[in-house]
């Protein structure tokens, strides 16, 4: 009979047949003889072995130790480093408030209108400008403009950024205000004739407006008016308008500007009657479209101080023109200057303002627009052909008379009542 692989396994693991425990016995029995010498033997080495084996330990801990100070040392030496190359949050702070400290009454002509590096996450959330994708987007928004019927319009990147960032690159409304800054333009074709600073050297020493260098406690650039500062007798309020549209088109070419915005601070001591009698329809109209509608700035605030009881009147006149958004933005001081001060440190403003600064003083502003006359000369030549359009539609603030200024109209008013 075959035995199955079951089987002849189990039969290997039987215990021997009763005639073979002698010999195996005894071999048994000398087995563990020479086993047992050999593990005494192999005791006596394992000892020495073992000595031998603590003294290397013993070195190769030392050893190990001496390597663990010299990696301790290193780690030390390049947590320092790390420490000096990797920017903390401080150093990031920092850089940002030294960009948004430089000097905003200056304009370098080789700038392409990109903002600083330290600015560009600012940028993304609040403008969703995003630097790998300007270039596209100028692209694609000076397509829209060459597209404009009859419109000769600048097409450099400057210039197209900064309507994209107002209008925080939305392509159709960034073209909607390009489209309605040069139809202001043809609309008052006379204020654009001749424009640039070294022509309104006759207002620039009233001191009426200019630039801080510095910005207000938000980073925004401070524009500062002194209305009383006008006086008509030595120029037409026309020419305060041109001024004040030189002064614009010199600070929207500062990217950090664009960004930040304008915080605008409007003094009117000394406004009078005198001043109010040639204040038109039209100049209001002019000025609001500036501050809403056309320029590609953004009003962050307009701080009014120093108010005279005919403020409110002329005020009055003005706010139902204003859009919410600007509403929103305006704050009136009186003569309370520290209210002011929360907004604008007294150390940046001139004293006028109650700062520290001393008398408001326009000639470095005027020093740097002048470098750049021929820019100015260049940039007023475009604009909309002359052609024949459709009437616009007027607003209810064009639809009053502008035959004379609002006070004679108030007094016709009043006669005619």
């Amino acid at each position: 009979m075959v035995e199955t692989r079951d089987e002849v396994g189990m039969a290997a693991i039987q215990p021997a047949s009763q005639n073979m425990e002698g010999p195996l016995d005894q071999q048994h029995i000398n087995d563990e003889k020479v086993k047992s010498e050999q593990s005494e033997k192999e005791g006596e080495e394992l000892k020495t072995g073992t000595a031998q084996e603590v003294k290397i330990n013993k070195q190769e801990i030392e050893k190990e130790t001496e390597v663990t100070a010299a990696t301790e040392v290193i780690k030390e030496a390049g947590e320092k480093v790390d420490e000096r190359e990797v920017p903390t949050n401080e150093d990031v702070n920092g850089a940002i408030q030294a960009v948004l400290r430089m000097d905003r009454r200056v304009v370098s002509e080789a700038e392409d209108g990109a903002l600083p590096k330290e600015l560009a996450a600012e940028a993304e959330w609040d403008l969703h400008e995003k630097s790998e994708w300007v270039d596209r987007d100028v692209q694609a928004l000076r397509e829209m403009v060459e597209a404009e019927p009859g419109l000769r319009s600048r097409l450099d990147k400057p210039f197209l950024l900064a309507f994209l960032r107002a209008r925080k690159f939305d392509y159709d409304k960034a073209m909607a205000m390009i489209r309605s800054y040069y139809r202001a333009r043809q609309e008052n074709v006379d204020m654009y004739v001749d424009l640039y600073p070294s022509a309104l050297d006759h207002v620039w020493p009233l001191q009426m407006q200019t630039v801080l260098p510095t910005p207000d406690c938000l980073g925004r650039t401070v524009l500062i008016f002194r209305t009383g500062a006008w006086l008509p007798e030595a120029c037409g309020l026309d020419d305060v308008f041109r001024s004040q549209v030189v002064l614009l088109e010199h600070i929207v070419r500062v990217p950090v500007t664009q960004l930040r915005g304008i915080a605008a601070v409007v003094d009117c001591a000394g406004l009078s009657m005198t001043h109010a009698y040639y204040l038109t329809p039209t100049h209001i109209r002019r000025m609001i479209s500036v501050i809403q509608e056309v320029f590609p700035l953004r009003f962050k605030a307009l701080h009014f101080v120093n108010e005279p009881s005919i403020f409110d009147w002329v005020f009055s006149l003005i706010k139902p023109f204003l859009s919410e958004t600007i509403k929103g933005r305006l704050h009136f001081h009186g003569e309370d200057l520290q209210s002011l001060h929360q907004h604008i440190p007294a150390e940046e403003l001139p004293e006028e303002l109650g700062g520290s600064q001393g008398p408001q003083d326009n000639t470095f502003l005027l020093e740097d627009m002048k470098k750049h006359e021929d820019y100015f000369k260049e940039h007023f030549r475009y604009g909309f052909e002359a052609c024949e359009e459709p009437p616009r539609q007027g607003t209810m603030l064009e639809a009053v008379t502008d035959m004379g200024s609002l006070i004679g109209s108030y007094y016709r008013r009043m006669c005619i009542d």
